[in-house]
């Protein structure tokens, strides 16, 4: 007997499904190899059920082929995901201020700061290039 597949389950599989298509388009339009290689590895992991191996391999090429070896791909995906961090903290930060505890507001405060302080740092590596 066959187990019904949850929605979130066939909404995995219809991303995964999604990335397929847009790695072999990707392939053909000349999008960065890096790229295509977050959403493979992403696609794969998703019609696997695993948890592990996408997030694991996201942080490996930033800080392999990003940091480590300064190419720009790698740098600017992390750039995007900080700068979309970002700008959530920043709403956090201001709707909280009337509302949460002031060492809430606080810690908030420096996440901000070391998310600037990263963008920053991620500018400057990428246009050192």
């Amino acid at each position: 007997m066959a187990a019904e597949l949850t929605e979130e389950r066939k909404s995995e599989l219809a991303r995964a499904n999604q990335l397929q298509a847009e790695v072999m388009k990707g392939l053909q339009s000349g999008e960065p190899v890096e790229r295509l290689l977050l959403k493979a590895v992403e696609s794969m992991a998703l019609k696997d059920n695993d948890t592990v191996s996408y997030p694991e391999a996201k942080k490996n090429l930033m800080a392999i082929y990003g940091d480590a070896l300064g190419n720009p791909v790698p740098l600017e995906v992390e750039l995007e995901e900080y700068e979309t961090r970002l700008e959530r903290l920043k709403t956090a930060y201001e709707e909280g201020k009337e509302t949460e505890p002031k060492d809430v507001q606080e810690r908030v405060r420096n996440a901000v700061i070391a998310h600037e302080s990263r963008i920053a740092f991620l500018k400057e590596k990428i246009g050192g290039k």
